[in-house]
């Protein structure tokens, strides 16, 4: 019976932290038990045996209630101990059932872009890609996105080394990446690979670096104006996504 108990308790006490939200980060007593039909006693206990060990923080001023220093300090744990591709994997997987473009995740490295993930396309005809393959970042919607969401310094260092390529305009170059800073992805279409498209966005953790690029890619002739909304649009969710398990939550994914 101990145990029953113990378990409703902390179905309700975890009842009471879902209702926590970026658009809901204070909640009053009366607004939890509008939600939960709990009683205020019930409420008041669950919510002062949490504040006790940190967990929940009341306003004294307003007497509204938010999350404590302790969950941040367990997410900062979690985000740390994460490792990116594995917290894109599944998503990617999901965009490729969705969509049946090959997805790739790809890191910067000099002036280099190289893939460490993908999910191929279930279609014969398709973008293909390995794993460890390494092409300049100046050309394709990958390379271009992992340069731009680089801190300024970081971002004139790697355009500076990229003098080195031939026929190099450094002008154009910087007018495509204050562009892609804007909008927050790229599209490319035949740019690197004759015949192909590629959609990315850049993936960015919770201290706020830009760590890697998701990009979705396939062969032109499927790249309809209505498809292409609707590849960007599962994109950018899922890069969204990504950047949110990492412990992100800012632009470019207001």
């Amino acid at each position: 019976m101990w145990g029953y108990n113990m378990n409703k308790s902390f179905e309700k006490m975890f009842a009471v932290l879902s209702l926590f939200s970026m658009d809901k980060t204070t909640l009053s007593i009366s607004e939890i038990q509008k939600e939960t039909g709990y009683p205020k006693s019930t409420i008041f206990r669950i919510l002062s045996t949490m504040e006790a060990f940190n967990y929940i923080e009341q306003n004294k001023d307003n007497h509204r209630y938010a999350l404590g220093f302790k969950f941040f300090q367990l997410g900062s744990i979690y985000a740390g101990n994460l490792d990116f591709r594995v917290a894109a994997l599944p998503i990617m997987k999901r965009i490729v059932e969705e969509m049946s473009e090959t997805v790739e995740l790809n890191i910067l490295d000099g002036t280099d872009r190289i893939c460490v993930e993908k999910v191929d396309s279930p279609l014969d005809i398709r973008n293909f890609v390995r794993i460890g393959d390494r092409k300049s970042a100046r050309r394709g919607a990958s390379g271009k996105v992992l340069i731009a969401f680089l801190s300024d310094g970081e971002m004139d260092s790697v355009i500076n080394d990229l003098y080195q390529e031939e026929d190099f305009d450094e002008k154009s170059f910087r007018a495509d990446i204050q562009r892609i800073r804007e909008q927050g992805y790229e599209i490319t279409k035949g740019e690197r690979v004759p015949g192909s498209f590629a959609i990315a966005c850049p993936i960015i953790n919770n201290k706020e670096e830009m760590i890697a690029s998701l990009t979705i890619a396939g062969p032109i002739q499927r790249l309809t104006d209505e498809r292409e909304t609707e590849l960007l649009k599962t994109l950018v969710a899922g890069a969204k996504e990504t950047c949110e398990k990492l412990g992100y939550f800012g632009r470019p994914y207001k």
